[in-house]
């Protein structure tokens, strides 16, 4: 909105429209992970249950259960597209009408700002949302691959420090 419409940015943006985008944000987040940590942590558990990564992910944790985890991989799975992929969807969207107002300007100064800016953010959502989309987007027997440790590096470490 800032770079498409500048104009009627104080419009659209007004307050009420942030509480509503902060409260959906919050709110769907919450929820999903209420649901997916509460069938996680419901499943019967046996063996040695030592976990192969840095930090109790759902689907390392899934691994431990000694019975089917097919309905929570589902439910994860659904979560995912609406915490992740939709979200990404969405970013992908508005950079792609920010690069349209963007090689509108006549300004070549302008254009280089702009661009630096949105490339630099871009790379970071896209490592963010790639890293997480291959984590938790893949089925379960593809879970067990040793990249996982690197994927969730990416999207926890690397990400925050860029």
């Amino acid at each position: 909105v800032a770079i498409c419409h500048p104009l009627h940015y104080t419009f659209i943006m007004d307050q009420n429209t942030c509480i509503q985008l902060a409260v959906i944000s919050w709110s769907s987040s919450f929820l999903c992970s209420m649901v997916i940590n509460v069938l996680t942590l419901s499943l019967p558990y046996c063996g040695p249950n030592i976990l192969n990564h840095f930090f109790c992910e759902v689907p390392t944790v899934l691994r431990l259960s000694c019975t089917d985890t097919s309905f929570t991989e589902l439910v994860v799975f659904i979560f995912s597209i609406i915490i992740v992929f939709i979200p990404f969807l969405l970013i992908v969207v508005s950079y792609v009408r920010i690069l349209q107002s963007v090689l509108r300007m006549r300004s070549a100064s302008g254009r280089y700002k702009a661009l630096s800016t949105c490339t630099s953010h871009l790379t970071v959502v896209t490592l963010f949302y790639g890293t997480a989309i291959l984590m938790y987007m893949r089925p379960q027997s593809r879970s067990s691959w040793a990249g996982g440790k690197i994927i969730a590096v990416f999207y926890t470490v690397v990400t925050p420090m860029l």
